[in-house]
Order: structure tokens, then sequence, then C-alpha cells
């Protein structure tokens, strides 16, 4: 199997954590560097956490620690700072990584993206699981090398609804400026798939999922049921069901497979327009038949088979118990 050269760009988060591990675990990746940007916390934890990550699973790849701002705030020399710490104060709830510092780059993201990139013209696919804020400075400064990605798998976004507000997605509610930038200006020379809440609010690990992700999937597994222990709760209190939404860990999963959406639920050369203002400020708007004057910028994922989705991760990370998921737990 060749396989595929991959940039993954994220905020890690628990979610980010579960998706990183998959994409690591999956032979037909050649994960070359993961690139940190701002968003589910600051971005000394998120860095912090992804060489965390790295260490935990013995990767080879460095960590390119990126933008700690939103576009906006960059440009107006602000910091960054997050209201509502759903992933908890360390981004990984009450789990606590062990970082290997030696896997940190003095190479900064956007320039670590933008050198790979030119290295590798036309074979380059970013998996973005945060804000899309090193994206779009690396566009910004040189936007004829990121016409060479061959594409971007996007985790954000959504056509009918929002988790931070009414109508914005988290990744692209935090820096809805950058997500402009992205679509705009490279759209339609690179194919972006947008997965969004449409999709991954389709998916959930159940309790009994957890439990027997806890209980039978060795230390790793533990760990995972641990980390998810907070996650429980603000699903919990926030929306009142069980189990949780493992967002970015979808978007990993169709770039390895996209047939777990059937191609009814997959919308290609569709219009997305990014709304920066005011109360629909982060919010989405896609039209799925653009006219003749409308960008086809995006790839909108609409739907995917949550059964399929959770089979396909416990078969990759946790193939030894695979059968007894399976035997027990779907049947």
């Amino acid at each position: 199997m060749e396989k595929r050269k991959i940039i993954i760009d994220t905020d890690p988060g628990i979610d980010d954590t579960y998706a990183i591990i998959a994409a690591l675990k999956y032979e037909g990746f050649d994960v070359q560097g993961i690139t940190v940007v701002a968003g589910n916390v600051g971005l000394d934890n998120c860095v912090n956490n992804a060489l965390g990550i790295v260490n935990l699973m013995d990767a080879e790849c460095l960590v390119y620690p990126g933008a700690e701002a939103p576009l906006k705030l960059l440009n107006e020399n602000k910091t960054y700072t997050l209201d509502g710490l759903v992933h908890g104060e360390s981004g990984l709830g009450t789990v606590q990584l062990t970082p290997d510092f030696s896997k940190k780059s003095d190479t900064h993201a956007v320039d670590y993206i933008l050198e790979t990139v030119k290295e590798n013209p036309g074979e380059i696919e970013i998996i973005a699981l945060g804000p899309l804020t090193n994206i779009a400075l690396a566009i910004q400064k040189d936007k004829e090398t990121m016409k060479k990605v061959k594409k971007i798998w996007s985790m954000g976004g959504g056509v009918r609804y929002g988790n931070r507000t009414p109508v914005a997605e988290f990744n692209y509610w935090a820096d809805p400026e950058a997500a402009k930038v992205t679509y705009d200006e490279i759209g339609e020379e690179v194919e972006i798939s947008m997965i969004g809440l449409d999709v991954t609010q389709q998916t959930r690990f159940n309790l009994d999922d957890l439990f027997f992700l806890r209980t039978e999937c060795g230390e790793l597994g533990a760990l995972l049921g641990e980390m998810s222990n907070h996650y429980m709760e603000t699903y919990w209190n926030a929306l009142r069901i069980t189990g949780v939404i493992v967002h970015d860990l979808v978007a990993v999963m169709l770039a390895i497979d996209p047939s777990l959406s059937s191609e009814d639920d997959v919308f290609e050369r569709v219009n997305l327009q990014m709304e920066c203002e005011g109360i629909c400020a982060g919010q989405s708007v896609v039209q799925f038949t653009p006219n003749e004057t409308e960008a086809k910028n995006a790839t909108v994922y609409m739907g995917i088979d949550n059964v399929e989705f959770k089979k396909a991760f416990f078969q990759l990370v946790f193939p030894e118990y695979y059968t007894m998921y399976k035997k027990y737990i779907l049947s």
C-alpha cells in the first residue's frame, strides 16, 4: 500500500486525541508532522498535549507550534482567551500525558506546512481538527504553494445548526476569518471537505461503548475512557444526553474511509460562504446548487453510518478486542 502523506493540524482536545491516535494507527497514512493551533485550550497546553500523544503512541513525527490566537486577534495584537472549558483546564479532562519535548520543533507550523507542500506538490493532505488559523496564515503567506495541497479535510462548520451558538460550530466560530480565507482563496483549486455537525452529531459513543473501552481495551482504552469522563459530564450538563460525540475522530475516519458516508450524503462542488460578523459570526452558509457566478469551493458531508463508524474505529485502534466488541456490544 502506498502511504498517503498527511499533516494533522490540531488543537488537542479530547476528541482530537481520539482522532490523532486513529490517524497514527492507520497503516495507510504517513503522518509527516502535527501542527498545532490554539483552540480548545491555549496554544501551550495544546502543544503539550500533542507532544504527550506523540510520546504515548511512540510516533516519529514532530510537533510544530503555530498560531496562538485567531486571525482577528493576531492582527490586533490581542490575547486569545476561551470562556467555557469543554475539554477541561488542560484540554484532556483529568488526564495528564507526559510530553516528549524532544519532538517539539523550532519551526513554526505555517512555515512547516509551506515547506512540506513545496517538497511534495500535489501529495499532501491536511486533516484540520481545529480552527483553520494555521491554514489561513499559510495561504496569506504563499497562496500559490497552498494551491498545491492535495486535499483538506476540515472538521468544522454545520449546515443546519451550531454548537457554540445556534448557527456556529466551535472551530469555525473560533476563527471565522480563517475559514473564510481558506474556502475563498483556495477552495476552487483544492478540494476542501467540510465534515461538520450535520455528520458528527449522527455519531455517538454510548455508555456501553465507553464501558467496553475502559474495561476491555487495555491501557490505551482505559486512558481514553478516563479522558471521556469529563466530556460525558459536559454533554449531560449541556444537552442532557449520555455518552460522547467524538467530533474530530469522525473527520479522521472519513479521511481513512469516505465510504462510511453514502454517496447521497456527500455534496461535491458546492458553494460555502462564511459569516464573520454579528450574531451569525461563525456560520457556514452552504448553497448546494450554486449558480454560475458562485464559487464551487467545498465538498460537504451530511451523513454517516454510526455503527459502521464505531466498528471501523475499534477494528483500527483495538483490533485484538474487536471480535468481543462486535459480539457483546453491537449484538
